[in-house]
């Protein structure tokens, strides 16, 4: 199923460069500027993710910081604003990767600072398989398939507006104001919740909803549209609507607790599961569908390097790094994933086939998750289900070779990380690529760009989380303090971990979620030989199911009111409403870093 982009390449007010234009990209300052930004917005970032379980995208905040900074210097263009934000963006990547699997190390018992060559050198495996092998899908997701990449879009809307001095950029900063007050009202001065929700016992079952007030939320639904909206709503409405009230009711022993603990606690312990099975199925079908169009970005990466004579002859907005360049940096993460994973086991041959095998499963998982981030944006990106999923794969290949449950989890968790890493990248990547699509970057500047900011922030990312730990502690854990993270993504990697080698894991629940989505994708299969409008692809239904209810209603919310505003305007996909809603999420965005870094430096939100 082919999504149609919401905002068109080009216009002829854009400042977008040409095709043959020779334009500033790779500058000095760019390469200066994005590493600054990418570590502190990666410090940032894996605060907040290890406090509150969420992390921004940091692609928005970095353009307008970028803008704002190269104007006064003289001389940017859009291409070099491009180029910054897609370096910083990756500091948050690496970052989300790191918080939601290296914590566990602590929950599962390790003591002492987290060590920093095994943080580092799994870091920088995840962070070099996300940013490259993305390479291989750039074509296939965003010309091809056509996802909306909504933060990419958003983001292409203010760099646009920015450079362009002729258009108005009047409802891109009303969007962006609207929602930066909202999130501040909320985060940093706590007069607003963020979630309105509402739950009761009906009988023996205990039914909950929900809506996120989240102005962020609302321009994903926007730009995303309703096909793909409605199937998220829907994918929540079976999970929170059907699922929890059904398991409810055979848990009488739940009665002693509210209608809204019991739904929490069904959910995050049983039917958030139906979302892992159902990505699983979801991500192998999504493989499948797209084999032809994965298969023709490679054969012609390959005839590239065959025919160097044709680089430059290629449009300058089609070139991409070379397939051999690519897999040889992909391959140099091979011997450093081989030798930490040596350290723990002392098992030569189990540490080399895990290895190998992390590269094969590092590039499903990179396509997962940029599927998945090109249908609901970076920010919503369910990484950690995905990470649940490999998780869950190499612990049962663990167990089944015999790895006792003193070293399995812990290396599961090592081997998570790097998957986790590299999903996280994928996603941010592959909408740093939709962006320079749509203000006509070179995807090669761009590749190049986002392996250096992986490359950097790896080697940063291990201080920051010792800082980090042992300044506050992991709750639950003899490290946590008074003001204790929470870690909640970390807390789930150390469960599924332990669960496989002790039990406790809901398979059963998982397996629901599979059947559910086979039974989507053939509904999809038979819709589309029908050349039906309306159609049932598995990912986004699956992502409906793995995240809470409050996140679906929102996004379908911000959906709906783009189809109201269609029916009365024409010009709705590529006009101001569209200007209004990349505010939105840019607004939220620059907000959520500028509450992440109040708490990093000691203020304790919210203030009221």
């Amino acid at each position: 199923m082919a999504y149609s982009c919401a905002v068109a390449q080009t216009s002829s007010a854009s400042p977008t460069p040409s095709a043959d234009t020779t334009v500033r990209e790779l500058t000095l300052r760019a390469f200066i500027l994005g590493a600054l930004l990418a570590i502190i917005l990666g410090a940032a970032n894996a605060y907040l993710g290890l406090y509150a379980g969420m992390t921004v995208s940091a692609s928005i905040p970095a353009a307008v910081i970028s803008m704002a900074v190269l104007r006064l210097l003289g001389g940017s263009t859009i291409l070099e604003n491009n180029v910054v934000q897609t370096i910083a963006s990756a500091g948050e990547a690496v970052a989300a990767g790191a918080i939601f699997t290296f914590p566990a190390l602590v929950i599962l018992g390790h003591t002492g600072p987290l060590p920093y060559w095994d943080v580092t050198m799994l870091s920088l495996a995840g962070g070099t398989m996300g940013s490259l092998l993305v390479v291989f899908l750039r074509r296939a997701y965003i010309l091809d398939e056509a996802l909306p990449f909504p933060e990419g879009i958003a983001c292409a809307q203010v760099l646009r507006a920015g450079a362009d001095a002729s258009s108005s950029a009047a409802p891109l900063a009303v969007g962006g104001i609207i929602s930066a007050a909202l999130k501040a009202a909320q985060d940093i001065f706590g007069f607003v919740p963020g979630t309105l929700a509402s739950a009761r016992w009906i009988g023996r079952a205990a039914v909950a909803t929900s809506i996120n007030l989240s102005m962020a939320l609302l321009g994903v639904g926007y730009i995303v549209g309703l096909g793909i909206a409605s199937l998220v709503f829907l994918g929540g409405a079976i999970g929170w609507l059907v699922a929890i009230p059904l398991a409810s009711a055979a848990h009488p022993e739940l009665r002693s607790l509210s209608a809204a603990d019991a739904a929490h606690q069904i959910w995050s312990t049983q039917t958030r599961y139906l979302g892992v099975g159902a990505m699983l199925v979801g991500g192998i079908v999504t493989l499948w569908r797209l084999r032809g169009a994965i298969g023709r970005g490679l054969v012609e990466s390959a005839r590239m390097l065959r025919h160097r004579d044709t680089l430059t002859a290629t449009r300058r907005e089609d070139r991409d790094l070379s397939a051999p360049a690519v897999v040889g940096a992909v391959a140099l993460c091979v011997p450093a994933v081989f030798a930490i994973c040596f350290h723990l086991s002392g098992n030569p041959w189990l540490s080399a086939a895990l290895a190998i095998t992390l590269v094969a499963i590092g590039f499903v998982a990179t396509a997962i998750a940029g599927y998945l981030t090109g249908i609901v944006g970076a920010s919503n990106n369910p990484v950690s289900g995905v990470t649940i999923i490999v998780l869950l794969a190499i612990a049962l290949i663990l167990e089944a070779l015999g790895v006792g449950s003193a070293v399995g989890p812990r290396l599961a968790i090592m081997a998570g990380a790097v998957v986790c890493t590299a999903a996280a990248m994928a996603g941010d990547s592959l909408h740093d690529l939709a962006t320079g699509y749509h203000v006509g970057a070179t995807p090669r500047s761009l590749e190049i760009a986002v392996l250096f900011g992986a490359v950097l922030s790896s080697f940063v990312m291990s201080p920051v989380l010792n800082l980090l730990i042992r300044a506050y502690g992991i709750a639950g854990t003899p490290s946590a303090h008074a003001q204790a993270l929470a870690a909640p993504q970390a807390f789930l990697m150390a469960k599924v971990a332990q669960g496989v080698f002790r039990g406790g894991l809901p398979i059963g629940t998982m397996v629901a979620g599979a059947m559910l989505a086979a039974l989507l994708a053939l509904l999809d299969a038979t819709l589309e030989r029908r050349k039906a409008r309306w159609r049932t692809p598995v990912m986004p239904v699956a992502i409906g199911l793995y995240l809470p209810f409050g996140l679906s209603v929102a996004i379908f919310i911000g959906a709906l009111a783009r189809s109201l505003i269609d029916a009365r305007r024409e010009d709705s996909g590529s006009g101001p409403g569209l200007l209004f809603a990349a505010g939105l999420v840019a607004g939220e965005a620059l907000m959520g870093v500028a509450g992440g870094a109040l708490v990093t430096f000691g203020i304790k939100l919210p203030l009221y």
